[in-house]
C-alpha cells in the first residue's frame, strides 16, 4: 500500500523541486535527459514508470497552442495502485516549460516519432535502478541536512506528489476541479481525497448549502386529501 501523504510538511516545495531539476541539468553525463525526465514527473505529475514509456508521438500539440501527453498504463512506483483507474489511458496537460524541455531533448538527439524520449546519452535505457540512484544523489545535494531525514522526498514520486498538491490548491476545489485533478493524476477521486486530504479546504458553515441538503433528504409531501390505506385484518 502506498504511503499516505498526511502532512504538508512532508511535501517538497516548488523551490526544492526546481533546485533538483537544476542539479540534474548540471551533471556532466546525462544531465539534459535527467532534467527532462524529472521535469515530466514534477510538472505533469507522471509516475516514473509512465514517464519512461513516453515516446515522441505521445507529445501532442493542438491548434490552440495547448499541449498534452498521452500516457499509457504501466507499472506503479511504490506500489501506488488504484484499482478504479488501473489500466486506463489518459491525456495530461503539459505546461510550456515541460514542452520546451521535451522538444529540446527530441531535437538534441534527433528522435523519430516511435523513439523513446528518455534514453541515456550512451544509448542505454534509463531504468528504475538508474533514476533511483540519481534521485538519492540529487536529494542529498539539494536538501539541507535537516531536510534529508525521512520522509521528506524519500522517493522520486515526491515530485509527483508536489505537483498534485499544487493542482489541488490552485483551483476552487469544487467537485469538478477535484475530478479533473484526479483524471490528470490517473487516480480515482476517493483515492485522491484520501492521499491528499491536507490539501482540501474545509468549507465554512456559510458555504454549506443547507437548504439543498434538507430538500434532498426530505420526504415527499402526501397527495392532497389522501388517506392512509387501512390495514386489513385477518
Amino acid at each position: 500500500m502506498a504511503a499516505i501523504v498526511d502532512a504538508e510538511t512532508f511535501r517538497l516545495t516548488d523551490r526544492q523541486c526546481f533546485s533538483i531539476l537544476d542539479w540534474a541539468a548540471e551533471q556532466p553525463h546525462n544531465g539534459f535527459v535527467l532534467r527532462a525526465f524529472l521535469a515530466s514527473i514534477a510538472l505533469a505529475a507522471l509516475q516514473p514508470e509512465e514517464a519512461l514509456t513516453l515516446r515522441v508521438r505521445d507529445v501532442e500539440l493542438t491548434d490552440d497552442g495547448r499541449s498534452w501527453l498521452l500516457i499509457h498504463p504501466h507499472g506503479h512506483e511504490r506500489g501506488e495502485t488504484d484499482p478504479e483507474r488501473e489500466g486506463a489511458e489518459r491525456r495530461v496537460p503539459a505546461c510550456w516549460e515541460l514542452v520546451a524541455l521535451l522538444k529540446a531533448e527530441i531535437a538534441r538527439r534527433d528522435l523519430r516519432p516511435d523513439d523513446a524520449i528518455f534514453v541515456l546519452d550512451d544509448g542505454r535505457p534509463l531504468t528504475a535502478q538508474v533514476y533511483r540512484r540519481i534521485w538519492r544523489h540529487a536529494r542529498a545535494a539539494v536538501l539541507e541536512a535537516r531536510e534529508v531525514d525521512p520522509p521528506l522526498g524519500m522517493n522520486i514520486s515526491a515530485l509527483r506528489d508536489a505537483r498534485i498538491a499544487a493542482w489541488l490548491k490552485s483551483g476552487d476545489q469544487t467537485a469538478a476541479h477535484i475530478l479533473a485533478v484526479a483524471e490528470c493524476a490517473g487516480m480515482s477521486a476517493p483515492r485522491l481525497a484520501e492521499r491528499f486530504a491536507y490539501c482540501l479546504r474545509k468549507p465554512t458553515r456559510d458555504e454549506i448549502p443547507w437548504d439543498r441538503l434538507e430538500a434532498a433528504v426530505a420526504l415527499p409531501d402526501l397527495a392532497s386529501g389522501a388517506t392512509p390505506t387501512a390495514v386489513r385484518r385477518r
